[in-house]
């Protein structure tokens, strides 16, 4: 099979990542596989047998509207953005939707309804097969668009991501418990409701705070911190088994990533109810979407509740290595194939 993942970008983001594990995974079974994508950078590694080339046009505009004007040459195309696989479908007899979150929730009014009105046209004109990263997420477009979706939930690459306790990082924390945070600008990610909560929490309790991601300011002068920014899985790892907790207060999501991360190093986690695969006092806290107050309990049961950490970050190493991605990325092989079973041996269509 040769296959196009056609994209505007492929950069540092958990779902990236994922679809750079897929597209390995295939690579190494012996399939064909191209990334067309305007701007590849990304320190995930790209196996060597992937192709990478440009679409027709720059921009996003020009990704779009290359979509919409040059067929692919290739069996299948995978896309992560619902316009740019609905515009693939015009030119294209193959596409596949991979759906690692609803893209309506990125986006105020008037644009969403403009991303439901092309949800419509996708699954319910052009019946576009999707495969979701949860069975909630394809319940949702499922109820919705009546969407054709297979569920193929992420998993964690657990030869990186295991408790490995930096004692460096753990002496620097002077006694402190240390609260990590992930910073995005995304709204949907709650960086303002980890401010608020570890606001709540702060006056009572000797805390710091450790984010990774973007270079965002902590809001709370009070409260020591340490900005870790972007940082490479080694580091990743470290600081995720350092850590007392990973607050993680998410307004929507496919399948997370973090929280799989956090799990197979061991950090206990508090969330909230947008990541549908935890569960609430079995392998993590978890709260009320938005619930600001609700979050701040939970991160105060944790921080003087030694023994309900633990219990967590048991049950949450269990999950994760029952979610491996070697075990995900078959699964995604074994659902494409499904998906499109002629492609699979398909001579490539001019």
């Amino acid at each position: 099979m040769k296959l196009v993942y056609f994209a505007h970008s492929v950069l540092e983001r958990g779902g990236d990542k994922m679809v750079l594990a897929h597209l390995r995974h295939l690579a190494e079974a012996g399939h064909r596989v191209t990334i067309r994508s305007n701007v590849v950078a990304t320190g995930y590694p790209l196996h060597p047998y992937i192709d990478i080339d440009k679409p027709l046009l720059p921009g996003k505009g020009g990704t779009l509207a290359s979509a919409l004007l040059r067929p692919q040459r290739c069996d299948v195309v995978l896309a992560t953005i619902v316009p740019t696989a609905l515009f693939l479908r015009l030119r294209n007899r193959r596409v596949v939707y991979f759906a690692q979150d609803d893209n309506e929730t990125a986006y105020p009014f008037p644009v969403y309804l403009l991303l439901r009105f092309m949800y419509l046209f996708a699954f319910r004109v052009f019946r576009i097969p999707t495969i979701a990263v949860s069975h909630a997420l394809a319940a949702t477009f499922t109820a919705r668009f009546g969407a054709r979706c297979l569920v193929v939930e992420n998993g964690v690459d657990t030869s990186i991501f295991y408790p490995a306790r930096s004692q460096q990082l753990v002496a620097s924390k002077q006694g402190r418990k240390a609260i990590l945070v992930l910073a995005r600008r995304d709204h949907r990610k709650g960086f303002d409701l980890a401010c608020e909560a570890v606001s709540m929490v702060a006056p009572s309790r000797p805390i710091e705070v450790w984010t990774v991601g973007e270079d965002i300011a902590w809001n709370n002068p009070d409260v020591p911190s340490r900005s870790f920014g972007r940082v490479n899985v080694d580091a990743m790892r470290e600081i995720m088994s350092s850590a007392d907790l990973f607050l993680y207060p998410s307004r929507s999501e496919g399948f997370p990533l973090m929280v799989l991360e956090a799990f197979a190093c061991c950090c206990p986690v508090v969330t909230s109810e947008a990541v549908t695969y935890v569960r609430h006092e079995e392998n993590a806290l978890v709260s009320p979407i938005g619930d600001v107050e609700s979050l701040a309990r939970d991160v105060l049961r944790l921080l003087d509740d030694a023994a309900l950490a633990a219990s967590l970050a048991s049950a949450g190493l269990s999950f994760a290595r029952d979610n491996t991605e070697q075990r995900c990325c078959a699964r995604f092989e074994a659902e494409l194939a499904r998906l499109v079973p002629d492609a699979m041996n398909d001579e490539v269509k001019g």
